[in-house]
């Protein structure tokens, strides 16, 4: 090839690239245009969506009737503050965090007897299921259904659905006619709810407002879960029902009522599989037995669990007690869970790291580290005349060798009436009368008084205000034992050691007078002495040996809640039911449910 096809030939080639250069440079300039075009409409129809949704919102809301089941003036509030922005739906259409919202409220096993009452959940799910078909104003309607659902789903998340004031009508009604004083402190929720939805909005998250307001005792949510599989139960025709019967069954024996009690078992999830264990031993002679009608080994266990599930003494003899709790219908359980789960909503919603929890039905101490049991012990509650208060507080105290400044009123209705029949009565229990609760101040002497003057009248003074107080000094006698855990409050209730070590081995432990005996007291002051500088066990061993009162203030108290709980989920998942002893399910049963 010569020099001038050569030099002809790359000129093509450089004219070609030129060419393939310019027609590149021109589509990407297009291109460019395109985008800038693409780019300033969505801009545009993004302006034009905020000024005319804000104009349907102010519009809505002045309307006669907006579509609010909250106040007009809160949901006013809700959008002024936000400059009249919308919440759940944008240009582009419904925001996920809207279909979270009515799912999490759909899904919600408590309040289903109530969700269409609450919510306007029919005409919601009808706008969401159109979704691109809805005009701007179908959009802001639903906007503004769903801020109202939103604030009223936070409300009863917050509060609970009981009414709170109907319920403290009546325990005062209760007093009135009774003189039974009860005492129940609620704890609420202090959140703004308005300005955790423009948090959640922001992160596209409605759980972010959700889980600060919800409750977090534990297996709480496992407990409203478990609601889901007891309906199926109900649905398919509830409990099997167990006849009463004469004898009791025992292990080991023929019976034909086994059968049914088999089955029963099996749908509370107590007896695993409808198996029976054949007996080896059985004289030929005699005609065959049914194994399903042997009270087998399978049975025994399966009554056993279902005894400790509600609370009963777990000997595995099914009697006329077992059959009447396995009888108990299953739509009155699915009430009571829910009842207990309201209540779990009065509870403060941070328990602490390290935690005590006594539940009174269930006549039990439990502490906690970080959502695990440490320590777990029986103990005595107030008895239904003089019942233990539902409160939450923080022991800040142990107390070695206590004095106990007797309430006035164990004073008027106990103590004065036995000094009538015995003036001997205070000597015997160690008791000695004060000027006031310091037990070095002025002490009377009381052996000339004429006891009977004190009957049935104020004398003695009030719970507040008296001109002498009844200490009784640390003895064998003294009903606090030998130390008490002080979490100084107003109704006078603390834990504390006792004499009467007998009553632990009952079953159903509602004795006192509304303070909580502990059947181990060693064993919570030696866990706490283990975590706590201020507390020396081997110190404290050394006073208990002696009568001389000693006090350990804890370098950091330990919060205790004191709950009344009649059905809850275990550590194990296993959900327990309890008698309602002081007929708190039967009052806050009736304002539900009626």
């Amino acid at each position: 090839m010569n020099k001038y096809n050569i030099f002809f030939s790359i000129f093509l080639i450089a004219v070609k690239l030129n060419a393939n250069i310019t027609t590149k440079i021109q589509n990407v300039e297009e291109q460019s245009v395109f985008e800038n075009i693409s780019k300033e409409t969505i801009v545009n129809q993004k302006k034009i969506f905020l000024k005319d949704s804000k104009t349907i919102i102010k519009k809505l809301l002045k309307s006669k009737k907006i579509p609010s089941k909250i106040s007009r003036n809160l949901t006013k509030k809700y959008y002024r503050n936000y400059k009249y922005k919308t919440f759940w739906v944008s240009f582009n259409g419904i925001k996920k965090i809207s279909y979270d919202l009515i799912r999490i409220i759909n899904e919600d096993e408590v309040l289903k007897p109530y969700q269409k009452k609450l919510f306007q959940l029919d005409e919601i799910n009808k706008l969401l299921n159109k979704n691109k078909e809805n005009t701007l104003k179908d959009q802001i309607k639903l906007d503004i259904m769903l801020t109202s659902s939103y604030h009223q789903y936070m409300k009863y998340l917050s509060k609970g659905l009981i009414n709170w004031k109907l319920f403290q009508e009546e325990l005062k009604k209760r007093n009135e006619e009774t003189e039974i004083i009860a005492n129940w402190k609620k704890y609420d929720v202090k959140k703004n709810i308005r300005r955790l939805l423009y948090k959640s909005v922001k992160e596209n998250n409605i759980n972010i407002a959700i889980d600060k307001v919800n409750y977090t005792f534990p297996k709480a949510k496992e407990l409203a879960n478990l609601i889901k599989d007891y309906e199926k139960t109900l649905e398919n025709g509830g409990y099997i029902k167990i006849s009463k019967i004469k004898k009791s069954l025992k292990k080991g024996n023929y019976y034909p009522e086994i059968k049914l009690l088999r089955r029963r078992l099996f749908q509370s999830n107590d007896l695993q599989n409808l198996n029976c264990i054949e007996q080896n031993n059985q004289n030929i002679k005699e005609p065959k037995l049914d194994c399903l009608e042997l009270y087998d080994e399978n049975v025994f266990k399966a009554v056993k669990s279902f005894q400790k599930s509600h609370g009963l003494i777990q000997d595995g003899i099914v009697g006329n007690n077992t059959i009447s709790k396995l009888n108990i219908p299953i739509k009155n359980k699915i009430k009571i869970m829910r009842i207990n789960l309201e209540r779990m909503r009065w509870m403060p919603r941070t328990l602490g790291k390290k935690y005590l929890i006594v539940n009174i039905p269930d006549y039990k101490l439990k502490m906690y580290k970080e959502n695990q049991i440490k320590l777990d012990m029986p103990v005595v509650v107030g008895e239904y005349k003089t019942p233990t208060p539902v409160f939450s507080h923080k022991i800040s105290a142990i107390v070695l060798n206590p004095y106990w400044r007797i309430p006035q009123s164990i004073v008027k209705k106990e103590i004065v009436p036995k000094l009538v029949k015995n003036p001997n009565y205070l000597n015997s229990k160690n008791i000695k009368v004060f000027e006031n609760w310091n037990h070095e101040s002025i002490e009377y002497n009381t052996s000339s008084f004429d006891w009977s003057m004190f009957l049935d009248n104020d004398l003695l003074g009030t719970s507040k205000k008296a001109p002498m107080r009844f200490i009784q000094v640390p003895s064998n006698q003294n009903p606090l034992g030998k130390m008490k855990f002080m979490f100084p409050n107003r109704y006078s209730v603390y834990l504390h050691d006792t004499p009467f070590k007998s009553l632990f081995n009952k079953n159903k432990r509602a004795f006192s007078h509304g303070c909580i005996r502990l059947s181990r007291p060693h064993d919570l002051l030696k866990t706490i002495a283990q975590e706590d500088e201020k507390v020396d066990y081997e110190e404290a061993k050394e006073i208990l040996k002696d009568i001389e009162k000693t006090d350990f203030d804890l370098t950091k108290k330990i919060p205790v809640h004191i709950v009344y709980l009649t059905s809850w989920v275990d550590e194990n998942g296993k959900v327990q039911f309890r008698d309602d002893i002081y007929k708190y399910d039967k009052i806050q049963g009736n304002i539900l449910y009626n």
